[in-house]
């Protein structure tokens, strides 16, 4: 299968490097003209980038991409399956930009999705099979002009399928490119409020917030802001959101067991005691408070969350008042920019069985 990643930020170029050692043929598209630009044009020039792998003990390797391109239209042909790994709050211009050129047949998936799917189904008019991830395979970030350090990898990574009964289908696609991708969750929704980023993101800032400010970039978020205090927080919010995944027939999952799966090989390890250590080896930032963060997770994530919790009757109290707190904190109505329920499925009055009907077909 070929693949074309698009977005060429950290996630995109650690899941590139992955691929192309294992010999598939990887396409590179970059949409945008604001970050790692640097990096993009000399990746071009060499044709390739370096790559230091940590999970395999350091391996250091370097990895030519059968083509790096801003030109969507050949991005799309060489495609059999189409990883988007931009910020979900680029899912529409992505979707605008690439349905010109889909054809029947392709595979499309949102790393992470946030139910994105629905978004480009309203613009794609071909016979497509979509997937969603909630979290990555893999971790790690650019360093300089033309080397990817790949640093941590999830021992488990769940996606789901749209429409779910390709599920298997789709399944098996993502097995042989990602060893560890061998686990489904119900539906697209599931994997969407099974996001680890749209709690732990902004609950780390909102409560870090004046350390964030006052630190000057030494701010270490998975090591520094969940204090016990803090993970009480993350208690409340989990029990709320697990109300949520009931009503569309999920089963409830703890975060830190959730973090816990996807995190350690053992899952006989308490999972605080995983969460301690991922966090230990976490990365260092946000350096501001001004971050995706904030800026994506809480209207692509908690907008989204909160308009179906609101649908189904469920409370959404901790989720609301997070939204309020950081709209207040950066100053901006994040619920105004919210990937709403209603957004996604165009419609002014939604029902739980709309709902249904969307996430399975």
């Amino acid at each position: 299968m070929k693949v074309t990643i698009i977005g060429c930020g950290n996630a995109g170029m650690v899941h590139a490097a992955k691929l192309i050692e294992r010999h598939i043929p990887v396409c590179l598209l970059k949409t945008s003209t604001v970050t790692q630009t640097d990096f993009f044009s000399t990746m071009q020039e060499v044709k390739g980038f370096n790559v230091l792998d940590e999970t395999q003990q350091g391996k250091r390797f370097f990895a030519k991409p059968d083509l790096i391109t801003r030109d969507a239209e050949e991005a799309i042909a060489f495609a059999d399956v189409i990883m988007v790994m931009t910020t979900t709050s680029q899912h529409e211009h992505i979707a605008r930009l690439i349905a010109p050129y889909v054809r029947d047949g392709q595979v499309i998936a949102l790393i992470p999705g946030y139910m994105g799917s629905l978004i480009f189904k309203k613009y794609i008019q071909k016979d497509v099979l979509y997937c969603e991830w909630e979290t990555t395979a893999y971790n790690g970030r650019i360093v300089d002009q033309l080397y990817v350090h790949v640093t941590f990898y999830n021992p488990r990574n769940a996606i789901s399928v749209l429409p779910v009964a390709a599920t298997e289908q789709v399944l098996s696609i993502f097995s042989k490119m990602f060893d560890n991708t061998h686990y489904t969750r119900r539906h697209i929704l599931e994997s969407a409020i099974h996001n680890p980023n749209m709690m732990v993101h902004p609950i780390g800032i909102l409560f870090s917030a004046s350390r964030i400010e006052h630190s000057g970039g030494e701010f270490w978020m998975y090591k520094e802001a969940f204090t016990e205090s803090v993970v009480h927080v993350i208690h409340a919010f989990d029990k709320q959101k697990n109300q949520v995944l009931q009503a569309f027939g999920c089963e409830p999952l703890n975060y830190f067991e959730a973090a816990k799966w996807r995190n350690e090989e053992d899952l006989s390890i308490d999972a605080m005691e995983v969460f301690r250590s991922f966090s230990n080896a976490a990365n260092k930032g946000p350096s501001t408070i001004h971050h995706r963060y904030l800026t994506e997770d809480v209207p692509m994530g908690l907008g989204l969350y909160t308009s179906i919790g609101r649908v189904a009757g469920v409370d959404t109290s901790i989720a609301d008042a997070i939204m309020t707190l950081s709209s207040a904190l950066i100053q901006k109505d994040l619920r105004a920019e919210a990937r709403t329920i209603e957004f996604l499925l165009g419609k002014e009055q939604v029902t739980t069985q709309d709902i249904a009907l969307a996430i399975e077909k």
